[in-house]
């Protein structure tokens, strides 16, 4: 019989007894009996236990579905499977990666993708979703294909990775941040137009007239905001491309915008691993209009500036090190040690280099949006409740009709004597058509006939005039994606919110207190304050918390909303459940919903639907807009990401006109200091300091639209004017600046503005975003009590700008 202590390591070798179940007592007995014995068989497995090291398979991940040492891979990491083709690089002796060679640097790179979730080099039993290894991956191969490309410099078939130093990454991070990740590894841009502007002068002028008579858009100016590549020749170029057969689809058909990959192909074929990389796709090389949905085409809403941020640049630096996978491995190359000298500071203390905060977008001027609030306000008040049940009567009434063709029974086939060319025709063969072009009418009320309805069904997309149809009225589906994008946008501008936390909420059921709120008093609080000074909201709405949780499951938060607003989502809420009833449905619905006419049923909204939602809003009130500098017009189309500082923006400009009155549904008579604390805990530094940069980057640039004290406005234009110098792209601005001249005033407003003015204030709003961040500046509200012509108090600010310090 063993002793005591002896059959407890037993017990746990034949696992018997599970870590779980040992007392404190038992490990630590446990541990001196197997360093006394030099039998390490318990820690052993008590140290997978807890990280689970030794059940790892570097060779054989889950999501490699193919042998390690095979020429191409196949990973398993999203539905669309992702090859890597090694044996389709070659290095600058002229051998493959694959040949016998080169097998250790090969290894080498294929240990380190499967280091992405290696316990051992990730801190432990760390369980990734495959979504993050993919991630990890997509990096990795990036920071692969930046050492291939510069295989001749690194002579990689001689040294393999000896080369591949600190010096070396510093030199690949820092083009990183000067441009962007992707054309800091592949220098795209420089590469394409190399090859362009060399294969375009093997191409006679009689090939380039006879193709440009083809394709007449050759002929026209393009916006600057357009031009990425400036070829020499831009017609000769779109011929040789057209020749190489960058304008066929993968299934052989024409695809006039051009094909990527054929591009990419071109470009980076041999060179590196090319597969899957997302080129750009690059309207000077177009060979007719993209077809659009839209009545103008969108102005791009993202900063323009180029680089990278310090969040991208640290992730980028974390993966290089799982390089160090390699190190002391017999099968594979070892790579020079990463040291901690290459950080985001060292790299952004290079000459030349800033990095660039995270992805932002142009903030649209706040009189769009109180205009879009005013306006979406007012018509939802006004027709929502008669639009949605006027909707739902039609929906009923069409799905019950036939929608397969040949299903109308009035239409005789071609081939019967019935058939009556001049009747027949144009008769649609379905039930369902041809009830909407002769009965579907009926379903409009007398009242919305005179607002203009002449037809229930959405209009054809070549429909002529149709957006100028759609303004008038003429149609009941294309009023409800209006109404949905107006629902969308005063819920998304007052509540802030990523948009996929908005197009993943409930059908119903989103609201807290989960009740009528038309029955309730006090309309049009925002917030109010009980008997003991508590500050409370009337109604919250609840939605998944993105970027939160675990492998996909998100925490929720509750944030409260206006009643005005409230009462919106809950007749939405109401409709929704009403379709549900009446099967109207395509699978599982959100709060807001995509209508498809011709089949009569609505669907949850995706990413894609969202945003129509909002571009039919933008057409149907015609937002802003913007002429380009080759003369044409395009149009400012909302998007989610642009409102996700507006609420913070609410409280910065709630002092103007303008402003207040939009506000005044939104907020009631919430008392300002109240809102600016609730905001303060409810918002990110980030999105506070965003909103105050786009108050003091409007307000430098005309200084009669502020509250802040004018002679400190002064002196942030002469800061600005330093911090710009050197700058070519904000020299215009620089003269503005020193000139004091008021380009964009307020009240200017109804006005087209120029591409060059929205592109000087975000490079203004992005100079003042790194005055704050930095705290060379700050923005704060300074607030007293005034009495108001009818005798009663209310609190109101003032905004006081302090220099903290200036380098």
């Amino acid at each position: 019989m063993l002793k005591p202590h002896l059959k407890l390591i037993e017990d746990i070798k034949s696992e018997e007894r599970t870590f779980s179940s040992l007392s404190k007592f038992e490990l630590e007995e446990m541990y001196k009996i197997s360093i006394a014995s030099g039998d390490f068989t318990a820690l052993r497995m008590l140290t997978n236990h807890n990280t689970g090291i030794y059940n790892y398979n570097e060779r054989e991940p889950s999501w490699l579905d193919s042998e390690f040492w095979a020429p191409i891979w196949t990973l398993m990491l999203t539905s669309k499977p992702k090859t890597i083709r090694w044996d389709s690089v070659f290095l600058n002796d002229g051998k493959k990666l694959t040949d016998p060679k080169h097998i250790k640097l090969l290894n080498a790179f294929k240990y380190w993708i499967t280091a992405t979730d290696n316990p051992l080099e990730n801190g432990g039993n760390i369980e990734f979703s495959k979504k993050t290894i993919y991630i990890k991956v997509t990096y990795i191969i990036k920071l692969i294909n930046a050492i291939l490309l510069h295989s001749k410099e690194l002579q990689l078939a001689e040294y393999h990775l000896l080369h591949v130093d600190d010096s070396f990454w510093l030199s690949i991070f820092s083009n990183m941040a000067t441009y962007d990740p992707f054309e800091g590894v592949y220098r795209f841009k420089d590469r394409i137009k190399a090859l362009i502007d060399k294969e375009a002068t093997t191409i006679s002028d009689e090939e380039c007239v006879n193709f440009v008579a083809k394709y007449p858009l050759l002929l026209s100016k393009l916006p600057t905001d357009d031009l990425s590549i400036y070829p020499e020749n831009r017609q000769k170029s779109c011929v040789w491309l057209f020749k190489q057969g960058y304008y066929k689809s993968y299934k052989g058909k024409p695809k006039y915008d051009g094909n990527s990959a054929v591009l990419t192909r071109l470009i980076l074929n041999g060179k590196c691993l090319f597969e899957d990389i997302n080129t750009p796709n690059f309207v000077e090389f177009h060979l007719k209009q993209k077809k659009t949905s839209t009545e103008y085409i969108p102005i791009n809403n993202h900063d323009s500036s180029i680089g990278m941020n310090a969040q991208s640049l640290g992730q980028y630096i974390s993966y290089l090190k799982l390089i160090h996978t390699n190190l002391d491995r017999n099968d594979s190359c070892t790579p020079s040690m990463i040291t901690d000298t290459l950080t985001i500071n060292s790299i952004n203390n290079i000459k030349g280099v800033h990095l660039k905060k995270t992805m932002r977008t142009r903030t649209q001027p706040p009189s769009l949006i109180f205009n879009l609030i005013e306006k979406c306000f007012q018509f939802t008040q006004e027709n929502q409740d008669e639009l949605l049940n006027q909707c739902l009567t039609a929906l009923k009434e069409g799905r019950s009709k036939l929608g397969k063709s040949n299903s109308n029974k009035l239409k005789p086939q071609a081939t019967f004597k019935a058939f009556d060319e001049a009747i027949h025709s144009d008769m649609s063969g379905s039930e369902r058509g041809h009830w909407f072009d002769t009965e579907a009418i009926n379903c409009v009320t007398s009242k919305w006939k005179k607002k203009g309805i002449k037809q229930v069904a959405a209009f054809d997309i070549k429909t002529p005039n149709r957006h100028q149809r759609i303004r008038n009225n003429e149609s009941l589906f294309e009023l409800f994606q209006a109404l949905e994008g107006s629902v969308q946008f005063l819920v998304g501008a007052i509540m802030a919110r990523r948009q996929d936390e908005l197009s993943s909420l409930k059908p119903y059921g989103n609201l807290i207190p989960n009740k009528n709120p038309f029955s309730i008093d006090d309309e049009d609080y925002f917030i109010k304050k009980g008997k003991d000074g508590s500050v409370k909201a009337q109604y919250n709405l609840k939605f998944k918390l993105k970027k939160s949780g675990y492998k996909g499951k998100n925490t929720h938060l509750i944030r409260p909303i206006p009643v005005s607003i409230a009462k919106l989502i809950w007749r939405l809420e109401e409709f929704n459940q009403e379709t549900e009833k009446a099967g109207l449905t395509t699978g599982k619905l959100s709060l807001f919903n995509s209508l498809e006419s011709k089949a009569c049923n609505l669907s949850a909204a995706n990413t894609h639907s969202f945003n129509n939602n909002y571009d039919a809003m933008c057409d149907y009130f015609e937002t802003d807009l913007v002429l380009m500098d080759s003369g044409e017009y395009r149009r400012n189309y909302i998007r989610q990401h642009q409102l996700r500082r507006f609420f913070a923006l609410v409280f910065f400009w709630s002092k103007k006109k303008e402003s207040f009155d939009a506000l005044r549904w939104m907020l009631g008579h919430t008392d300002m200091e109240h809102l600016y604390h609730y905001i303060s805990e409810s918002e990110t530094g980030a999105v506070l300091n965003s909103a105050k940069a786009s108050v003091l980057a409007s307000s430098v640039l005309n200084k009669d639209i502020s509250d802040v004290d004018a002679k400190q406005l002064d002196k942030l234009r002469e800061l600005l004017v330093k911090r710009l110098a050197g700058n070519e792209r904000a020299e215009v601005i620089i003269n503005t600046l020193s000139n004091t001249i008021d380009d964009y005033h307020e009240s200017d407003y109804e006005t087209t503005p120029h591409i060059s003015v929205i592109e000087k204030n975000q490079i203004m709003e992005n100079e003042v975003l790194r005055l704050l961040d930095n705290e060379v500046i700050s923005l704060e509200p300074n607030f007293f009590i005034v009495t108001t012509p009818n005798g009663s108090t209310e609190s109101t600010f003032n905004l006081t700008l302090t220099f903290n310090e200036i380098n």
